[in-house]
């Protein structure tokens, strides 16, 4: 299969995904492209690979600015609020990271940001429906 092919079979593939998908499982997606990304990142640092780590690494900034984005600071309470500080702490990270070439910050982002991708994979579906309107912004 080309490149070509496979690019647009991975991008017809998650713009079916993302129809189909709740607000929780979206964010799990998103939380899944950051981390990946992250990784990605890593890896091109360890080999000294500086455009591409720093290619993944602002993939990994946008998605977070993105998941900031969704947040509803004002009905959201404090785990939102939390969320929004998490968030700009990792991206502070990425930031860093870049700066510096530490291959360290990138893997405390990665680990950080993977506890809480499986925090919300084990929120019960029953429940999500809760959580995304108290803490998200819902656009219609």
């Amino acid at each position: 299969m080309s490149a070509y092919a496979l690019k647009a079979y991975r991008s017809t593939d998650l713009h079916s995904r993302c129809e189909q998908s709740s607000k929780r499982d979206l964010v799990i997606m998103m939380y899944d492209g950051a981390i990946d990304a992250i990784r990605l990142a890593r890896e091109y640092a360890l080999r000294q690979e500086k455009r591409a780590a720093s290619a993944s690494s602002s993939r990994a900034m946008t998605i977070l600015t993105a998941l900031r984005e969704t947040l509803d600071l004002q009905g959201g309470g404090p785990v939102a609020a939390h969320l929004n500080d998490f968030y700009q702490f990792l991206i502070r990270r990425l930031v860093r990271a870049g700066a510096t070439g530490s291959t360290d910050d990138l893997a405390d982002c990665q680990d950080l940001l993977s506890q809480v991708r499986e925090a919300w994979a084990v929120i019960n579906p029953a429940v999500a429906g809760e959580v995304n309107r108290r803490m998200f912004v819902v656009y219609s």
